[in-house]
């Protein structure tokens, strides 16, 4: 296969703390993951002025592959929910409304994408797209991902992260602090994955359904930074993440992961992203393999070690 004329690699995503919060302006910390998507184009490799996708997933097996008209995204186009490239349609139709044109250079092209991690993880299948696609149209990836995917942007920021990053926006003003944070307690916690994946966007919604308190806003935005503190110790940290999974249990009226599934487990658990789905965090004093059999015999198979998942 012939060198593409465009090649992208954006990094996954984590966010540790301040999930929904995030929204409203408070810091949270977010890390890249080591795992990510490439995005390569091939211009003129398509006939008749369409463009030819093809999807694949971490085992290299196409997901989506279609050929698509260019008049399916131009502004104005009603897009069809229910079209398996529907979000990328929209992401498009963005570009061209924010600059007429960006997107020509997809006419006749061939796009191909490849995940790293599982398409199923919520690790940023879709922020590595929009990181990749406002690199191509010379695009502001915040103003691309807003009117598309939406979301405050972390992800956008761990896609070209190149270590953990304290993220904030207000006003439509981004803020990206990278870190030099990597504590020894890290190394004794772990991720581990639900089996069922969350719609961030219906999260969101019950997020701002919520009554959220001014002090808790502040006291999260204060567990974010005390996270960073040097000297902190694995029980120390625990005990911040507990605090933190408290405010965001009683903000959404929900029970925390682990009051709801894992009271016994031997450690803190740090609920990540949407509520629900995706990765939890956890950690423990018990060494790696021991964790992981406790999940495994509950069922849940992934268990990623910290220095595995994050760059």
């Amino acid at each position: 296969m012939s060198q593409p004329d465009f090649h992208h690699y954006a990094h996954g995503k984590l966010l540790l703390t301040g999930e929904y919060f995030i929204l409203d302006g408070v810091p949270g910390l977010a890390v890249p993951t080591s795992r990510g998507q490439h995005f390569r184009l091939w211009k003129g490799a398509a006939t008749e002025g369409m463009l030819r996708w093809r999807a694949f997933d971490s085992a290299g097996q196409a997901w989506l592959d279609t050929v698509i008209s260019p008049n399916q995204w131009m502004p104005g186009v009603e897009i069809d929910p229910g079209f398996p490239h529907a979000l990328t349609l929209k992401a498009l139709q963005r570009a061209e409304q924010l600059r007429a044109g960006a997107t020509t250079v997809l006419n006749g092209a061939r796009v191909e994408t490849r995940l790293e991690f599982n398409r199923h993880w919520g690790l940023g299948s879709s922020s590595t797209l929009i990181a990749a696609l406002a690199e191509l149209f010379d695009l502001d990836p915040y103003s691309l991902l807003e009117g598309s995917f939406g979301g405050s942007g972390y992800d956008l920021a761990c896609a070209r992260a190149e270590g953990p990053i304290i993220f904030s926006r207000s006003a439509g003003s981004v803020v990206v602090e990278p870190q030099q944070w990597s504590p020894d307690w890290l190394q004794r916690t772990c991720f581990v994955y639900r089996n069922q994946k969350q719609d961030s966007r219906e999260g969101i919604r019950a997020y701002r359904a919520a009554s959220i308190r001014e002090e808790d806003r502040r006291r999260i935005g204060e567990i974010t930074r005390a996270l960073l503190q040097e000297g902190l110790y694995l029980r120390a940290a625990a005990q911040l993440l507990q605090e933190h999974e408290t405010i965001v249990a009683r903000t959404l009226q929900l029970p925390t992961l682990q009051e709801a599934l894992f009271a016994d487990f031997p450690g803190q658990l740090k609920s990540l992203g949407a509520w629900g789905g995706d990765f939890f965090w956890a950690l423990s004093e018990e060494n790696h393999e021991k964790v992981a059999a406790y999940f495994n015999d509950r069922g849940f198979s992934t268990v990623i070690p910290y220095n595995q998942m994050v760059l």
